[in-house]
């Protein structure tokens, strides 16, 4: 059996490797023509590591990153709103929180292929084909590639979706506009092995090591979609939006350079009733896109692949279409879950009229609350 993955993220490259490992021949195609080291960080959650765990290289991705102590929510002076020790998730799952490079990711999970020749470059796609027996991808620069099923792990701007589902699903903007950079900056006591998201209203401000001597940090406002920075005004205006958040924040700020600095609007699409259409199916953000206010976009994408992989195994190899249907029904109602949960943080997050009684309210809930949530959400059997 041979399959064909459209995207070469998180997504694609970890179903290749789930799938692989059940000894089915993977192709991977890119639209991409070169892959640079650059990018943001990204937190992968006990979900995705004890994905990684099964594949057998969750060890690399820890050496490659730092494995967090603790998450916490704090006001703008860095006082705990909440607090979440990872020990407990640790115990209960084996594996904490990773916070890595997303080019080091990258470059692990490509690693972890059964050959580098299964990945191609440049490879934008313009339409699939699906005659009930192989589905056959052409792509831009006039090649094409058939298999016996193909995976649309492409993103949350999926090629593969609008072929499959024309327009029924709608790109939403949540009102937010996140700016990423990652810096030479080493982070000092509380803050070594940890990840801190401080509150202040009408913004927030993200850190956390991801090893190397590197910080990653996520800034986050309110404003207009499709907006447009000016390089040379750009750092002044996030010192003045984080200039009363405190040190070390505004420093981390002001020590990354410019080119080091991306700018997103916070969005999602719609969802869809259907993943899969026949021989195709969609995984990750091109099946179910969620704003990243719980660090779960890479981890329900890599859990994706784990899902996907166990009903390919169940059904013997011999039935993509089945495996599909059963692996939307698996996956459906905790990641409609995840995506409402994560809306409704992106807004409590900004809440500009309650500040104080929500930060009090908050400090005020037990701990158990917290950790069952978070079981609730790292438990790859909860599927």
């Amino acid at each position: 059996m041979k399959g064909i993955i459209i995207g070469g993220g998180i997504a694609g490259l970890s179903c290749a490797i789930a799938l692989e490992k059940l000894g089915i021949d993977i192709e991977v195609f890119e639209a991409i023509a070169e892959i640079k080291p650059v990018g943001a960080g990204i937190w992968m959650a006990s979900n995705a590591m004890q994905v990684f765990g099964h594949l057998g290289f969750a060890d690399a991705i820890i050496r490659e990153g730092v494995e967090l102590q603790s998450v916490a929510v704090t006001d703008r002076k860095l006082k705990p709103i909440q607090v979440m020790p990872m020990q407990p998730i640790k115990t209960r799952f084996k594996y904490g929180i990773t916070a890595i490079h997303r080019a080091r990711l990258h470059q692990v999970l490509i690693g972890q292929l059964k050959s580098a020749e299964s990945l191609h470059l440049g490879k934008r796609l313009l339409r699939i084909e699906d005659d009930g027996k192989t589905v056959t991808a052409h792509f831009a620069d006039g090649s094409s590639a058939s298999g016996d099923f193909l995976i649309g792990a492409d993103g949350i701007h999926s090629v593969v979706r609008e072929q499959i589902f024309p327009k029924q699903s709608q790109y939403k903007y949540s009102g937010q506009t996140c700016w990423r950079g990652v810096v030479d900056f080493e982070l000092r006591d509380s803050l070594t092995n940890a990840t801190y998201e401080a509150w202040g209203g009408k913004v927030r401000l993200g850190v956390s090591s991801i090893g190397h001597g590197q910080t990653y940090w996520f800034a986050v406002k309110k404003t207009a979609a499709n907006g447009e920075d000016n390089p040379s005004t750009l750092k002044a205006e996030l010192a003045k939006d984080f200039s009363n958040f405190a040190s070390p924040l505004p420093e981390i700020l002001e020590a990354t350079p410019i080119e080091n600095i991306v700018r997103n609007d916070i969005g999602n699409m719609s969802p869809l009733q259907k993943w899969n259409k026949g021989r195709v199916c969609l995984i990750g953000d091109a099946a179910h896109s969620m704003t990243p206010n719980m660090g779960q976009g890479g981890g329900q994408a890599v859990e994706d692949a784990y899902v996907l992989a166990k009903f390919f195994k169940k059904l013997d190899r011999q039935d993509p279409e089945r495996a599909f249907i059963l692996f939307q029904a698996a996956r459906m109602k905790k990641v409609s879950s995840i995506i409402r949960m994560s809306e409704m943080i992106g807004k409590v997050a900004h809440w500009t009229w309650a500040e104080g009684l929500r930060n009090f309210f908050m400090r005020m809930l037990p701990k158990n609350n917290s950790n069952k949530l978070l079981y609730k959400i790292f438990d790859l059997d909860a599927d």
